[in-house]
């Protein structure tokens, strides 16, 4: 089976000098014009400058006759410069010279005008191509891939072997980026017994194409098994299946095989770093995240701007702030990615914040990043907006959020639907449904997330009938729910009181969705009995949970059973916490307000009794209740 042209790191497709039609001498790669009856030669030791664009294209325009070797480093240099204008004149001046029998040239040609993003004019000129051969057609291929368009790259091979061509290595790579591109799970695989006929399934480039393309369509399994296949492994082959480790949830897994990559002595790059480091950010491993930032700066990434961005955000993320600041502070250049991955972290600091006001000040900082960065003169982007407006939601900061609306709405990323999904988020959390909807009507493609962000805000905000009727517009597009929107439509169920609503959907859940019910799922029902004085059929609900309850279920089921003065059962669901956590010092002064609240005396003495299985001497001079405003203090 015949070889491909050798593929650069990022995917460029090259054509060696030997898939010409016409090869050149031993002496090398020579370009030879003829001009005023003269013959000028140019090899590899002479003057460069006469392969300038300019100068090629004046030649060109004085009807100078070239041969074919010729315009292959000029078109290069089109695709360099980006020139289709350029491209153009070549390709008349091809035309005129009679060129155009040159299946190497014309192959050239083809990739000029796919990199210049003008696959139509790539399709037209292919089409009307007297000879073909493998690189032709996968020059195409990968043409439509790169310009985001994967449909028509498959078609394009299906044609292919409709008409007899074999496929190399690099048309199965390139076949697999469109396969990953629309989540084609089915059609990979069949290329990928494909690529087992041919028997190249253990060279290095096809194991990282099938490694990749496993990951992106969510099967770990499979990627690892083709990572495992592949015969020599480099850096992009560790590299990828360390990333499907992350991407599908499985962080300490890609660290055992980034372990197992430095065993072997294989040299780390910049990709290798900015992966594992998001990695130690998952977990959180800030120790061994220190040692990253020392062995990159060991191998000469100091001043690696991607490499600090992962190293800062994972600082960040595990609450070392003023390390993070110093890193920031002492770069040269600030692109874009550092100021959202700044911003991004900070919002991540508002969750590991002790109290409130620590969440505050990280919070705030976030917004003054923000202002900075607008003030250097950076445009934000939609990562940039999502994280200012989670920030905004978290703060309940309705009036800077608004501004930061206005601004979407300036620069153009109103219609992303990441940024239109964190404006409803924002809205709803800070209490204004009605701009919430009107965000959510403004996202033009609404994702799965945009719907469930809606229904849930709609639930939170008592509109019980709109949440319901939404869902059902969901479901119409042909959207499937996932756990998270059912949680919002049982909790809508629940605000409301919709018992048959509510046990529809949870047995369409469980049936035609598949889906098997979490604790939250759970918690709704109780709740929603709950709030019914239902408690028997609240408490049968806990019984044929197919989870263990957790002490938030038990807590609903408490606070019903002292509204409704169901002491026994509140005695039950008390003694349940205890068991889950048995210094919890919350349940037990309800406890005994339940007891002392019915008069029970004997209630005291029970307390006792519970209070020894739990082998604690004494819970003396305590100051307890003040949720209420009231202190209960224990003496013996």
């Amino acid at each position: 089976m015949a070889s491909l042209p050798s593929v650069a790191v990022n995917g460029s497709l090259k054509l060696e000098p030997e898939m010409r039609k016409h090869p050149s001498t031993d002496k090398g790669p020579s370009i030879s014009y003829s001009k005023n009856h003269s013959t000028f030669q140019l090899d590899a030791t002479s003057d460069k400058r006469l392969l300038d664009l300019r100068e090629a294209l004046s030649l060109f325009r004085e009807g100078t006759h070239v041969e074919s070797s010729f315009y292959v480093p000029v078109l290069q240099e089109c695709i360099d410069k980006n020139s289709l204008s350029n491209a153009q004149s070549v390709h008349a001046h091809i035309v005129k010279t009679g060129t155009q029998q040159d299946v190497f040239v014309m192959t050239f040609l083809v990739n000029v005008y796919a990199k210049c993003g003008r696959m139509d004019d790539a399709q037209k000129l292919f089409d009307k191509l007297p000879q073909r051969n493998v690189v032709t057609w996968t020059a195409l291929m990968t043409g439509y891939v790169h310009n985001s368009r994967p449909g028509p790259a498959i078609r394009v091979f299906l044609k292919m072997l409709q008409v007899g061509a074999y496929p190399t290595s690099y048309t199965f790579g390139t076949l697999l980026s469109a396969c990953s591109s629309l989540l084609l799970l089915k059609l990979g695989k069949q290329i990928h017994a494909y690529i087992v006929k041919y028997g190249v399934e253990s060279q290095t480039s096809i194991g990282n194409s099938l490694c990749s393309f496993y990951t992106k369509c969510g099967s770990l399994h499979s990627a690892i098994n083709a990572f495992r296949r592949t015969g020599e492994k480099n850096v992009i082959s560790w590299t990828t299946v360390i990333s499907a480790c992350g991407d599908n949830d499985e962080p300490r897994m890609g660290l055992r095989y980034f372990i197992q990559m430095l065993s072997e002595d294989v040299e780390l790059n910049e990709f290798t770093f900015t992966t594992i480091l998001s990695l130690y950010c998952a977990v959180r491993a800030l120790v061994i995240g220190k040692q990253i930032h020392s062995m990159s700066i060991k191998l000469g990434y100091v001043w690696n701007l991607p490499i600090k961005n992962s190293i800062m955000y994972l600082y960040l993320k595990c609450g070392l702030v003023d390390e993070a600041r110093k890193l920031f502070n002492g770069m040269e250049t600030i692109s874009l990615v550092t100021w959202n991955a700044m911003i991004a972290g900070h919002a991540q600091v508002m969750d590991l914040a002790k109290d409130d006001i620590l969440a505050y000040h990280s919070g705030n900082e976030a917004l003054n990043l923000f202002t900075r960065m607008n003030r250097s003169g950076l445009r934000p982007d939609l990562f940039t907006f999502s994280s200012v407006l989670t920030v905004c939601s978290r703060l309940v900061a309705l009036e800077q959020g608004e501004q930061v609306h206005a601004q979407t709405i300036k620069s153009g990323f109103l219609s992303d639907v990441v940024v239109g999904t964190a404006l409803v988020d924002m809205y709803n959390k800070c209490g204004s449904i009605e701009k919430a909807r009107k965000a959510f009507l403004e996202i033009p493609t609404r994702t799965l997330i945009s719907w469930t962000s809606m229904i849930t805000a709609f639930a939170q905000h008592g509109h019980s009938q709109q949440a319901l009727q939404l869902f059902e517009d969901m479901k119409m597009t042909g959207e499937k729910p996932n756990k998270i929107t059912f949680v919002g439509i049982l909790s809508a169920c629940s605000h409301a009181g919709l018992v048959n609503e509510a046990l529809r959907h949870f047995n369409m859940m469980k049936d035609q969705y598949k889906i098997k019910p979490i604790i939250n799922h759970y918690a709704c029902l109780v709740d929603m009995f709950v709030r019914l004085g239902r408690l028997d059929e609240a408490f049968d609900i806990i019984k044929k949970m197919g989870c263990k309850p957790s002490e938030f279920i038990w807590s609903i089921l408490i606070a019903g059973c002292r509204r409704q003065g169901n002491l026994e059962l509140g005695f039950y669901a008390a003694e349940q916490i205890l068991k889950l956590r048995p210094k919890d010092i919350e349940t037990y002064v309800i406890l005994l307000n339940m007891y002392m609240s019915a008069g029970e005396m004997a209630g005291r003495v029970k307390s006792e009794k519970i209070d020894e299985r739990r082998k604690a001497r004494k819970i003396t001079g305590l100051e307890l209740d003040k949720c209420q405003g009231q202190s209960l203090l224990i003496q013996t």
